[in-house]
């Protein structure tokens, strides 16, 4: 009498079928999962962006290269909408700072990313005079507080400067 003892190698299709499964919904909830992460990385660069270019303004205010007085805006910070691109300007030696002037530095953002003011209208700029304050265009007064809210999508950041 012959006992034969055959082992067969391998793995049956309904572990195969478990097991891509599985791989399935981790693959998918980690795409989810990334997705938040990216706009997430996108809106702090936009905030790291934003108070570099307030640094510098202030910084290339007070320098004051052509010497504007406290009225005049000597470096402004313009977001242009359209194009998401956040930059800093400086006053030339005929005119206060404004949109149109020389660029000292341009920081681009994502496409996705909006910045509003504290009523929900299109962040457009701030004006620095030469002691680096932040002053309205319209009266030429420093505001002591500036919120801004920078938006991703569902992601929202209040960023506040003084």
């Amino acid at each position: 009498m012959v006992i034969r003892n055959i082992r067969e190698a391998g793995l049956s299709l309904i572990e195969l079928m478990i097991t891509i499964t599985i791989l399935a919904i981790l693959v998918v909830s980690g795409t989810a999962l990334t997705g938040q992460w990216s706009r997430q990385t996108e809106l702090d660069k936009a905030s790291m962006a934003l108070n570099s270019a307030m640094g510098l303004a202030k910084a290339t205010a007070i320098r004051n290269e052509f010497a504007q007085t406290a009225d005049a805006s000597a470096s402004q910070i313009c977001f242009d909408a359209n194009t998401k691109v956040l930059e800093v300007r400086k006053a030339s030696t005929t005119q206060a700072a404004s949109c149109s002037n020389t660029v000292v530095f341009s920081y681009p953002l994502s496409q996705s990313i909006e910045i509003k003011n504290v009523d929900t209208t299109s962040f457009k700029c701030f004006s620095f005079n030469h002691f680096g304050q932040v002053a309205t265009e319209i009266t030429g007064n420093c505001k002591k507080n500036l919120t801004l809210t920078l938006s991703n999508g569902t992601l929202n950041e209040s960023l506040t400067f003084n």
